[in-house]
């Protein structure tokens, strides 16, 4: 591979250093007196270290040249340039705020970029799917998992998740699960470079404003369609002793549904307002299955359908909306490391975001009566008439940073605009124990219209209120 590429020496620049994130994932676990996840994390590290890799400090970063060399090899069978694809390098990044991309630089060379949340959102839906196999279908578990992944980050900004303790025969199909998914995000990235697509378009970036368009829309079909083709042939390289029988390829099809899946719900619970190019999960899934033979079909559309229904209601907010609560989660072999109380802030902050608009405005009504704040009720109904940009005048959001958050053609997430609400609500003391809530309200409340035709899904009734 050419080492002096704008491509290599910008994945030199992004590397992160894991020693230090271990370092610093032993000190939480310690911190929080998870010997049971002490334990793992050093047996991981050891049985990593046994492998005798290159970079004995990163796991991630192994996995990643592995798949990317597996990715390539697949997308040479089907045609493409070796020489080409020598100069796409692949880097794991800690932001969790878009899920992947590629970028082409002037002098031919490409870099995907990966966050970390993506990989661990491919290993949530694995788990899931790991957990099926192990007890039969119970989609509401996903939906926990779901819920509690994404309030955390909507309102904290951390990709936090937890664990389904797998059986052994389980926790393998999981992990085999989580490594297609995988390998589909990348392949769909280096698909759009061999197949010479012209613009950054990334049905995986969810942060890139692009207004909708078919040709954006054909362009990501056609990457996707591929990377199903690369994954196809790499499950084939894989059981290569096995005879063919269709499976590999309904495995691809298990894996590509997951990395979409991540991806969805990353465009859906964490994006106020995103860039609006990727096709709607259900098109890219019905795309995917029309390419594969009745047998394939029949052998991927269970855990399409499961996951697919349990997502679109998962990563719903608004009146109807099923929020967060450990009773999801049933006698299921879930783990965590967290004090209870913390899970019961999550479901609080979760319910919060599940009212109705009328809900709020009596919340904002009552509190501006009890704390001598009108502006708290003023905001709200500025917010609920559709003037957004009045309400967070009206909150105290200083005008520099009014515009940037009306802006349609500016990506917003959640977090942001929470956070912007409760340094206001803040400098305008707010009694403390009050801030997480208002802050919470007022920026689900604002968030509909400033989110505009491609902001969150309408929540109503459009949610199912049970998973069955």
């Amino acid at each position: 591979m050419s080492g002096g590429s704008l491509a290599f020496r910008q994945y030199e620049k992004l590397k992160v250093n894991r020693a230090r994130q271990f370092g610093q994932m032993r000190e939480r676990l310690t911190e929080l007196g998870d010997d049971h996840g002490l334990r793992e994390l050093d047996t991981m590290m050891a049985e990593f270290g046994a492998t005798g890799p290159r970079s004995p400090d990163d796991p991630i970063g192994e996995m990643l040249a592995e798949l990317t060399r597996e990715m390539k090899d697949a997308l040479v069978d089907l045609g493409a340039s070796r020489t080409t694809l020598d100069d796409v390098w692949v880097v794991a990044l800690k932001r969790d705020t878009f899920s992947a991309r590629m970028t082409r630089f002037t002098d031919g060379s490409g870099l995907v970029t990966v966050s970390d949340a993506t990989l661990s959102l491919c290993g949530l839906y694995a788990q899931a799917l790991g957990l099926v196999g192990q007890r039969g279908p119970e989609p509401q578990v996903l939906a926990g998992l779901l819920r509690y992944y994404s309030t955390q980050q909507r309102v904290f900004g951390i990709a936090g998740k937890m664990e389904i303790r797998l059986e052994p025969v389980a926790a393998q199909q999981a992990a085999l699960f989580q490594y297609l998914a995988a390998q589909f995000v990348l392949a769909h990235e280096l698909a759009h470079y061999v197949l010479a697509h012209a613009s950054s378009v990334s049905a995986f970036a969810p942060d890139e404003y692009l207004p909708v368009c078919s040709e954006s829309h054909q362009l990501e079909t056609e990457a996707d369609l591929h990377a199903l083709r690369a994954v196809r042939r790499a499950c084939e390289r894989l059981f290569d002793e096995l005879p063919p029988e269709g499976g590999e390829a309904a495995l691809g099809a298990a894996g590509a549904a997951i990395g979409m899946l991540a991806v969805h719900v990353t465009e859906r619970a964490l994006f106020v307002r995103r860039g609006a190019s990727h096709p709607p999960a259900r098109q890219r899934a019905a795309a995917l299955l029309r390419e594969m033979n009745p047998k394939e079909r029949k052998l991927a559309q269970e855990a399409l359908d499961l996951a697919l229904a349990v997502t679109e209601a998962a990563s719903g907010i608004g009146e109807g909306a099923v929020s967060f609560t450990p009773a999801m989660f049933g006698s299921a072999p879930i783990h965590t490391p967290l004090d209870p109380s913390y899970l019961r802030t999550i479901e609080v902050c979760d319910a919060l975001q599940c009212r109705s608009r009328e809900w709020y405005l009596s919340l904002f009504d009552q509190a501006g009566h009890e704390l001598g704040e009108p502006w708290l009720a003023d905001g709200a109904r500025l917010a609920a008439e559709g003037d957004p940009a009045g309400a967070l005048r009206t909150w105290g959001v200083p005008k520099g940073n009014i515009g940037a958050l009306c802006d349609p053609e500016q990506p917003l997430t959640f977090n942001a605009l929470y956070l912007k609400l409760r340094a206001a609500f803040s400098a305008r003391e707010i009694p403390h124990d009050r801030l997480l809530s208002y802050a919470i309200v007022a920026a689900t409340l604002v968030g509909e219209p400033l989110g505009g035709e491609t902001g969150q899904a309408p929540a109503a009734s459009t949610q199912p209120r049970r998973f069955s």
